[in-house]
């Protein structure tokens, strides 16, 4: 699979989905189901209405907050729509149907958020992800929210995949990777930043890294104490002077922008053939 779409990228001329492809995780040439043994055992249910690409109600009114996935907003109330949303809603209301509506829920370590919905792993009665599902059609971004990461890496590589092949929501620029040492100010919410680490830093309750900046305004990658064992495969205090990729919400608090990261999939150590090949990019542009 991997080989066959970049063979497709390089007929069409795609330089930059070909150097998307140097980043993807070595998992990623094999579709997944995704699923694990540490999840509960699975629930049968039946979906009433669909809220939006992540949100479900089901006939026993419960509503689900799906687990591992951020898909664009929907128009409500004040909300203004987002680009996909209804076509996320759409596609996801369009594949139940095609099941009759009858999914089953598969929960993690924590069943509740802060507004009282239920968090749940939903699949399709034929094993599918739909989780997994969305992030592959390139509807959804992936929500990596402690505790319930159990499935946050095979999540990640789905959506890698659908990054590389520019698929609906990733065709934006808005959601393509930065440089984090010339972001513009005005930039916040959700970010793809690529930058070297001139400083890490421990305080009492967090782990900041700094990143270099061209300016006076530097952006800071923040990581609770409580969130680092999740980054098990990853040594903070190894990384002075490489360069990452992270993936999260950008902040700007009393003129301090910092991005949040909770979980390893959120942050990639860049190789030093990757950063020749980014080099390489910027000289042809």
């Amino acid at each position: 699979m991997l080989k066959q779409l970049i063979k497709k990228a390089l007929r069409k001329g795609a330089f930059f989905v070909f150097v998307t492809f140097l980043f993807l995780s070595p998992h990623v040439a094999s579709a997944e189901s995704c699923t694990s043994s540490s999840l509960s055992s699975p629930e049968s249910a039946t979906v009433k209405w669909v809220y939006d690409g992540d949100s479900l109600l089901l006939t026993d009114k419960r509503k689900i907050r799906i687990i591992g996935i951020d898909t664009p907003e929907t128009k409500h109330h004040r909300q203004k729509a987002q680009a996909y949303g209804a076509k996320a809603k759409e596609a996801l209301r369009e594949l139940l149907k095609s099941f009759n509506y009858q999914v089953t829920l598969r929960y993690g370590k924590e069943r509740k958020d802060k507004y009282k919905r239920t968090l749940a792993h939903v699949y399709l009665v034929d094993g599918t992800n739909i989780s997994n599902w969305l992030l592959e059609q390139g509807y959804a971004k992936t929500l990596a929210f402690p505790p319930n990461v159990a499935l946050a890496d095979c999540y990640k590589n789905s959506e890698e995949v659908a990054q590389a092949q520019l698929l609906k929501i990733w065709r934006y620029k808005g959601n393509q990777i930065k440089q984090a040492s010339s972001l513009p100010r005005r930039i916040n919410g959700y970010v793809r930043l690529r930058g070297k680490i001139a400083k890490v830093r421990h305080y009492r309750k967090s782990l900041i890294m700094e990143l270099e900046s061209d300016s006076k305004s530097h952006i800071q990658v923040k990581i609770k104490k409580r969130h680092l064992r999740y980054f098990n495969e990853i040594e903070p205090d190894k990384l002075w002077n490489k360069t990452i990729i992270v993936t999260g919400l950008l902040k700007n608090k009393k003129g301090k922008r910092t991005v949040y990261l909770s979980h390893s999939s959120q942050l990639q150590i860049v190789s030093a053939q990757q950063q020749q090949v980014l080099a390489q990019e910027v000289k042809n542009k």
